[in-house]
């Protein structure tokens, strides 16, 4: 019997799932391997570890393993994909495939249907595919450029406003925050945080703007509106592009941005609508893993068929 491996290379954690043709055998989740963000040797100990634990949960042996598929932000990127691969293979046997992370999370969405799909996590990317098979994609171009409305980009955005909140004098939950977070007790420490090199974690910042903005600081709460509208306004770039007339859209979302904050998810909807009122905006969960998997079992089958002389 074959097995398949799908993982979910996040920014923020790893997910992996082990399975046959039918099921889900096994899961496991371990810290991010994002090489970009934690290195090469993190990344490898953070892989070994999820896939050790899934193949585990699933009683499958990793050399068992006939195809893989992982789902990674820059997996545009040769070196990247190349370096995930054989870490990867260190331990799996079988074929590899590195895919981004806007692929697995459509697959997990969609399957083979249109639709777009907002990814906001660590990064954030939107992705879409209409009824002609015809794609489009907006944002996802790095955290220094791009990734609007993104865990990063909320926490980039909550220093620049608690620097400006200390200029002027104002009170906000947020400066209490990141200086809490970052050990720092005053704004020369926050700017010499945010200027040092390597750049710090501010993703990691966000958990801290939206406890502010939970607890009613009015700042911390314009900030994640501001992250919804964001994430529409790079939604609408994909929807006007693929489906420029009146017709009905399904978006799904994915990501702890949106998982964890119903304010993001209000603005990000209202203003979806407020353009096209034929959107169909579903919060319902996705989970990436489970397209990386539903892929590396396709990749198998396509091959068999093609083996077989079945088109």
């Amino acid at each position: 019997m074959p097995y398949y491996v799908g993982i979910d290379a996040g920014g923020t954690k790893t997910e992996c799932a082990v399975g046959d043709d039918h099921s889900t055998l096994g899961r496991s989740t371990a810290a991010s391997c994002k090489i970009q963000k934690v290195g090469e040797a993190a990344a490898r100990f953070a892989l070994h570890d999820a896939l050790v634990g899934a193949c585990a949960a699933a009683n499958v042996s990793p050399q068992d393993v006939s195809r893989t598929v992982i789902g990674a932000g820059g997996a545009s990127d040769a070196t990247i994909a190349s370096r995930l691969k054989s870490i990867v293979g260190e331990l799996l046997g079988g074929e590899i495939e590195v895919v981004g992370d806007n692929t697995v999370a459509m697959e997990a969405a969609f399957r083979s249907s249109p639709g777009v799909i907002t990814i906001a996590g660590t990064g954030s990317i939107v992705y879409g595919r209409n009824e002609r098979g015809e794609c489009a994609r907006a944002g996802g171009w790095g955290p220094v450029i791009s990734d609007e409305g993104s865990a990063d980009w909320i926490g980039r955005r909550a220093v620049a406003i608690s620097v400006r909140a200390l200029d002027t004098g104002q009170t906000t939950a947020i400066n209490s925050a990141l200086m809490s977070a970052w050990h720092v007790a005053t704004r020369e420490d926050i700017v010499r945080m945010a200027n040092t090199y390597p750049r710090p974690d501010f993703a990691a910042l966000y958990p801290h703007v939206l406890a502010a903005a939970d607890a009613g600081d009015a700042l911390a709460r314009d900030l994640l509106m501001q992250a919804g509208a964001e994430l529409a306004g790079l939604a609408k770039i994909v929807v006007r592009k693929l489906w420029p007339g009146g017709h009905t859209v399904r978006v799904c979302v994915a990501g702890g941005v949106f998982t964890s904050s119903a304010l993001v998810r209000q603005v990000f909807s209202n203003s979806l609508r407020a353009e096209r009122p034929d959107i169909a905006v579903s919060f319902g969960h996705v989970h990436p893993v489970a397209g990386a998997l539903a892929l590396a079992r396709k990749a198998s089958a396509k091959e068999a068929h093609s083996a077989h002389g079945i088109r």
